[in-house]
């Protein structure tokens, strides 16, 4: 596993204005952004994994983090993220002790307007946003695609290659494509 030994990336945070707790972990070189009305805001002992020989399911990417527009995201304490895109211009919100499997993508608008004439006039003001809200202690297993408007409650677990569209609760186990509850959990 080879971690970035190099300051470089956590100057340009710094200077890019992305907040971020003690024990920020990179292995290899994620590409973390925020636009100028946008906010970043890392938790403490946060691990992205970037690196391609950092996760051994394969890495297809380096992790992507970008708050465009007037986004938020904002990640919890002890979140590990490996070789995954998240995406918002409006609000993605992470909890604590959350596992992103790898190459995961995380999005809280469809990247284009839906409608042919506004995408063909690269006119954004008709994109769809929702904001993504995910649980503390959540699980996403590897290659999930997490969409718009999609609230994943606290201690669920997200299978494999799901696509997760939607409101779940606390406690249940969601996978396939859509994804919908196939087990509850009892505590």
């Amino acid at each position: 596993m080879l971690k970035c030994k190099s300051h470089l990336p956590k100057l340009f945070y710094k200077v890019n204005k992305i907040t971020y707790g003690k024990g920020l972990r990179l292995i290899g070189w994620p590409f973390l952004f925020r636009y100028p009305k946008a906010s970043l805001e890392i938790g403490r002992d946060v691990s992205i994994n970037s690196s391609f020989f950092s996760n051994l399911l394969g890495l297809y990417q380096r992790t992507i983090i970008i708050a465009r527009g007037e986004g938020k995201v904002y990640i919890g304490d002890g979140v590990g993220i490996s070789g995954s895109t998240i995406y918002a211009r409006e609000e993605i919100i992470i909890g604590n002790h959350v596992l992103v499997g790898a190459n995961t993508k995380i999005m809280d608008n469809d990247f284009h307007p839906l409608d042919a004439e506004a995408r063909n006039a690269n006119d954004f003001s008709k994109l769809v946003c929702k904001p993504v809200h995910i649980g503390d202690n959540v699980f996403i297993g590897c290659n999930c695609l997490i969409l718009k408007g999609t609230e994943i409650g606290a201690n669920s677990i997200v299978g494999a290659g799901s696509v997760v569209s939607g409101k779940f609760p606390e406690n249940v186990v969601i996978a396939g494509n859509p994804a919908r509850i196939i087990k509850r959990e009892n505590h």
